[in-house]
């Protein structure tokens, strides 16, 4: 693959520096690419100059594509825009009786906000702002902020449990994985956790454990607050984290279905995508039900290309992120997102030049039985090798 990069920078210097001299060089670049690694592969490719607004070459550019983990890109866009980069989670302790000496004559409300951050040591704060020596009535989990189910539409129910794939929950602890394990009942930890705060502390609990909603009128105890959301959003690209992912997504709207009209209305009015031509059920692409076409996700990228706080937050070749052990001689100029499931591998984001230039560049691959490596480093990174050395 390199021997080809190198023969297509020295034709480069005998080209005249046309245009259509330009577009020649790059297809003849990338479909040679394709042809060698996997010709039966379904590929999309987009790339664009964003210096010269002028398309260099695309292919299949019309046809929609399981993305993977790069729609992460639009969700968390999405959610920059409609929440706001200062968002925060807010996990709150409220209670529903009067406090009289310390003892409160009522129910304890752990009200949990979907925060992929919390960890275990927060609850330390949680029990610490009580106020109280004595709780009465019953614990009770407050899980209202999600309606409906853990698992996202169209993922995969058979997909083995790991640190990158596990349930989310309205309360979240330490990623719900603990000493190597995924955490099936998250909001059971985050109980067991919160209870065993209030023994140490030497507050009684005289209820039961149950779940049920804070009702109105319920007095806020204590909190305690995530991150903003310009730094949340950094595991969800950089890592490509589902949870934090997801958790963003859904915060949006406390449903899939509301929060996918909230993303909807992000692609329509910012991006310019009528809902009916673009599909994203999921905020973390672990979905097959994904759909979006290379043009759509180009017009996003162009889009997006003066928002600091989303590509600060991308991987960088060889030096950040899921890019990190990839595109090593010449990683520093490419910043994207990458996207990997069986049989689906992507990479979306920016090039810079050798002389400069700056091109945004859409790769989408499915349906090939290869090795998601191969199609990662012999197809994807030497796209944007030869992108990088691309003739002006």
């Amino acid at each position: 693959m390199r021997f080809l990069i190198g023969w297509m920078c020295l034709l480069g210097i005998a080209f005249g520096g046309t245009l259509e001299e330009r577009k020649d060089w790059i297809k003849y670049g990338v479909e040679g690419l394709i042809q060698s690694v996997d010709p039966t592969a379904l590929v999309g490719v987009k790339v664009v100059s964003l210096d010269e607004g002028v398309t260099l070459y695309e292919r299949n550019a019309a046809c929609r594509f399981v993305p993977g983990s790069t729609v992460k890109l639009m969700t968390m866009a999405a959610a920059l825009d409609q929440l706001g980069e200062e968002y925060c989670f807010k996990t709150t302790v409220r209670g529903s009786g009067a406090i009289v000496e310390g003892v409160l004559k009522g129910d304890c409300y752990l009200v949990g906000s979907g925060d992929p951050s919390l960890k275990g040591i927060d609850f330390i704060e949680l029990v610490e702002g009580l106020g109280v020596r004595e709780i009465r009535g019953d614990l009770v989990l407050d899980l209202s902020c999600f309606k409906d189910g853990a698992m996202g539409p169209g993922w995969m129910w058979d997909e083995e449990p790991a640190f990158w794939c596990v349930p989310m929950s309205a309360l979240n602890v330490d990623h719900n994985f603990v000493e190597e394990a995924v955490i099936p009942h998250p909001e059971e930890l985050a109980a067991a956790i919160f209870k065993g705060l209030l023994d140490r502390k030497g507050i009684l609990l005289r209820g039961k454990l149950r779940v049920g909603e804070a009702p109105e009128g319920s007095v806020e105890l204590a909190c305690h607050m995530s991150e903003p959301l310009r730094e949340l959003i950094k595991p969800s690209l950089q890592a490509s984290d589902n949870l934090y992912s997801n958790c963003i997504f859904k915060a949006m709207g406390n449903s899939w279905e509301t929060a996918r009209q909230c993303f909807e209305t992000f692609l329509q009015e910012r991006v310019g995508i009528p809902p009916k031509e673009i599909r994203v059920v999921d905020g973390s692409g672990e979905s097959r039900y994904n759909l979006i076409s290379p043009d759509q996700m180009m017009c996003f990228l162009k889009e997006m290309r003066r928002n600091r706080v989303l590509r600060d937050a991308l991987p960088v070749g060889k030096e950040i992120g899921t890019l990190k052990d990839r595109m090593k001689g010449f990683g520093g100029r490419v910043v994207a997102k990458t996207g990997s499931m069986t049989g689906v591998s992507s990479v979306c984001g920016y090039v810079t030049t050798e002389t400069g230039e700056e091109l945004a560049v859409v790769i989408f691959a499915n349906g090939y039985v290869k090795g998601g490596r191969e199609i990662k480093l012999k197809l994807e990174d030497e796209i944007c090798h030869l992108l990088v050395n691309a003739p002006n």
